[in-house]
């Protein structure tokens, strides 16, 4: 006979405990894959770094201080400053500098200003300069190309073999690719090794986020859901340019970011695959030896009669969910109303995505030291994770999201019009912590709005069409070479749209998830003033 109620097996949290030892030792886990996925995302960064000072290499000057070899053999601009990809032909005597004399390319090679750049970089050993300054920008896309190739790979591995198989094969990728990145000795070599660590951006940690979350009480998640994020990804990142700087050669440097992922590599191999999941794919035995595993862990006792009752209730909802229909992306964008939701979330992770990565980028442009303040952009991000916490549930999604993006907006035009170079520091350190609450508050929402049958699905195209919005960040900051603030200006611009288009979603403050395509489309208003989703519409 079949137990009589299996509608209290619906959460078996409150049986194996929400937030026991089992469930800190995963979120133990969860802060060095937090950790390392900002080696992983801003490695390449501090690989392919270009010092703003650099001149043409004249052998006759090359011993002279640097202001004599300006003068003597290189071109000044009009706006006062000196040529980089040019030199005088010659002749290079001091008396005669003032004559009208060939302007001609670098031919033999270039010197960079090692006080700026106080370590050797992919881009100084190989002149990545003038007419090759575009191939940092190659190895960028290319990262973001295997970025868009993981996610899909990836989600399908982790819905289909697990969420470590998926975590063991990225952090592979990442180690794999970032250990040959060190070998390389040309673009086409780097912009492969790239991609490979690119297929583990994000699946580098999200398979740990997703089996943490899934195994804790739901009013643990948003603490724990943000905290390795806020503190051991921002750690990560402020310490990764100091990484770069201590090794002083970006293939030391390399095989150091990569290297570590060795120890993910075993953490996937060393924890219990998430319950859920093994129970939503028919697995139920594998499924209730963890849960028994959770139990003891957590000091929990369940007796023999409710382990026996929940392993029959699970065999049967998974028989029965065998013999529904099967729900595909396509579902989601099959009236009106759900595709102009879905295509204002889609352009949100996108934007948000391309403003974001654009100025993580943006630290190294600046007139600054790019390692003082790399890390001090990294470091607001700590306050930009704890602020939507407090914010969002007291003022709702809608208001706080289009608000930080317009204040991100305001904040990167005025990166572009001051020139001050501290000044710029500042706003663009604000123009961050706008945009890092705005990718925060934009992930929570997305999973809020879409129904349950196709949260995964759904998260999951919404997150590869955002990398796509990545890809292009090198592309806009590529720019500056045309006019040195049209980034920024690019950036506001996208801020501003973003902005305004997310008033057109649902407000999901104070709500229940929907559950199905049927509950979801009936909250789905696509009024501006509407501030929370009717639940009885």
């Amino acid at each position: 006979m079949p137990p009589n109620d299996c509608d209290k097996y619906d959460d078996i949290l409150p049986f194996i405990g929400e937030f026991g030892a089992f469930q800190k030792r995963m979120l133990l886990c969860m802060m060095p894959a937090a950790f390392f996925f900002a080696f992983t995302y801003f490695g390449e960064i501090f690989m392919i770094l270009e010092p703003r000072d650099h001149w043409c290499r004249i052998r006759e000057l090359e011993d002279l201080p640097k202001k004599e070899q300006i003068s003597r053999g290189i071109p000044e601009k009009e706006d006062g400053g000196f040529e980089k990809c040019f030199m005088y032909k010659g002749p290079y005597d001091s008396n005669k500098t003032n004559m009208i004399r060939t302007k001609i390319p670098c031919n033999n090679g270039w010197i960079y200003d090692r006080n700026e750049m106080p370590y050797e970089s992919i881009a100084i050993e190989y002149d990545w300069v003038c007419d090759d300054k575009v191939f940092g920008t190659y190895s960028v896309v290319s990262f973001f190309v295997g970025s868009i190739v993981g996610c899909l790979c990836f989600g399908y591995v982790a819905d289909h073999y697990g969420r470590l198989v998926a975590l063991f094969l990225a952090n592979s990728c990442a180690m794999t690719g970032g250990c040959i990145s060190a070998m390389c000795k040309d673009i086409y070599c780097f912009a492969a090794s790239r991609f490979v660590v690119g297929l583990a951006m994000n699946n580098c940690f999200v398979p740990i986020y997703i089996l943490t979350l899934e195994n804790v009480g739901s009013k643990y998640r948003t603490l724990v859901g943000n905290l390795a994020l806020t503190i051991a990804f921002t750690l990560g990142a402020c310490t990764l340019p100091w990484v770069a700087y201590g090794f002083k050669y970006w293939r030391y440097y390399a095989m150091t970011v990569a290297l570590p992922m060795v120890f993910m590599i075993l953490i996937s191999l060393l924890l219990p695959e998430s319950p859920n999941w093994l129970i939503s794919v028919g697995k139920v035995d594998r499924g209730i030896e963890v849960l028994k595993e959770a139990a003891k862990t957590n000091g929990k006792t369940v007796s023999d009669k409710e382990w026996s009752e929940m392993k029959e209730c699970f065999e049967l909802n998974f028989a029965a969910e065998q013999s529904r229909k099967q729900y595909t992306c396509l579902d989601l964008f099959k009236t009106f109303r759900m595709l102009v939701v879905m295509t204002i979330l889609i352009f949100n992770c996108m934007i948000v995505a391309l403003v974001y990565d654009a100025h993580v980028r943006v630290a190294a442009l600046l007139d600054t030291d790019v390692f003082i303040t790399f890390s001090l952009c990294s470091l607001f991000e700590i306050p930009a994770g704890i602020l939507p916490m407090i914010t969002i549930d007291r003022f709702g999604r809608k208001p706080i999201m289009s608000a930080v993006m317009l204040f991100c907006a305001a904040s990167s035009l005025s990166v572009g019009l001051l020139k001050r170079k501290w000044d710029k520091v500042i706003l663009a350190i604000i123009a961050r912590f706008f945009v890092t609450m705005g990718y925060n508050i934009g992930q929570q929402w997305a999973a809020e709005i879409l129904p349950t049958i196709l949260r995964g699905q759904g998260l999951a195209l919404i997150n590869v069409l955002g990398s796509c919005g990545a890809l292009l960040s090198p592309i806009v900051l590529f720019t500056r070479h045309y006019y040195h603030s049209l980034p920024m200006f690019i950036v506001a611009l996208l801020s501003v749209i973003d902005g305004v288009i997310v008033i057109f979603l649902p407000e999901s403050k104070g709500t229940v998830m929907p559950h199905t395509l049927e509950e979801a489309e009936k909250r789905w208003t696509l009024r501006c003033r509407d501030r929370r989703i009717n639940t009885d519409q």
